[in-house]
C-alpha cells in the first residue's frame, strides 16, 4: 500500500468510526421526532377508539362526545381538516420555500402529489442594482434571479414563467415558454 493510500485509508477508517459511534442515537432521535410530528392528534385517535366500545349505548355516547370535541377543536383551529385538493393548493403556495422537515402536507413522494414545477404569470418585474431580475408572481410570491444568465426575452408584466425544482434544493425558471433557463430562489415574504 502506498503512502497516500495508507493515509486515505486511515482517514476513512477514522471518519467511519466517528460517524458509526454517533449515528444510531441520532437516527433514533430523528425517528422519534418524525413519529411525533406525523402521528395523528389524540383527539382523532380518541374518536377512533370509540369503535371498540362493546356496549352499543356506551359506544354511541363515546362517539357523540368525541365528535363534539373534534368539532370544537376544528372550529377553534386547534385541528385543521383538509382534503387532498386543499393539501395540493397549500403545497403549490409553499413552492420554493424551505420549511421545517415535518410532514404537515404529507411526503412529496406520496402518490405524485409533490409539486415539482410551478407555472405562473409575472405580475411585476424589475432589475436589481446588481443586474439580476426580481419577480412578483400572480399569487404574490416573490422570486429573485441568483445566477448571471442573460434572460431573453426580457421578462415583463404578463409574461408566463415556469419554475422547476433543480438539484440540491435549487430552482430554475424559464420566461415566455422559451429562452434560457436561469437559477432563481423564492424570497421569504
Amino acid at each position: 500500500m502506498t503512502g497516500s493510500k495508507r493515509i486515505f485509508s486511515g482517514l476513512m477508517s477514522a471518519v467511519i468510526a466517528a460517524t458509526a459511534g454517533l449515528t444510531p442515537p441520532a437516527m433514533a432521535q430523528d425517528d422519534n421526532r418524525e413519529k411525533a410530528l406525523t402521528a395523528p392528534p389524540a383527539i382523532y385517535t380518541d374518536l377512533l377508539a370509540c369503535k371498540d366500545v362493546k356496549d352499543a349505548m356506551a359506544r354511541l355516547a363515546c362517539f357523540d362526545e368525541k365528535v363534539s370535541a373534534l368539532q370544537t377543536a376544528q372550529s377553534t383551529n386547534q385541528v385543521v381538516i383538509a382534503d387532498r385538493e386543499q393539501v395540493r393548493e397549500a403545497r403549490r403556495g409553499l413552492f420554493g420555500l424551505t420549511l421545517p422537515r415535518i410532514k404537515l402536507f404529507g411526503d412529496d413522494s406520496d402518490e405524485g402529489d409533490g409539486v415539482s414545477e410551478l407555472a405562473s404569470v409575472i405580475e411585476k418585474t424589475e432589475r436589481t442594482s446588481n443586474g439580476k431580475w426580481y419577480f412578483v408572481l400572480e399569487d404574490g410570491a416573490r422570486w429573485v434571479q441568483t445566477d448571471n444568465t442573460r434572460i431573453y426575452p426580457y421578462p415583463k408584466t404578463g409574461s408566463d414563467i415556469v419554475i422547476k425544482r433543480a438539484a440540491l434544493g435549487s430552482f430554475t425558471a424559464q420566461v415566455g415558454g422559451g429562452g434560457r433557463s436561469f437559477k432563481i430562489k423564492r424570497l421569504v415574504e
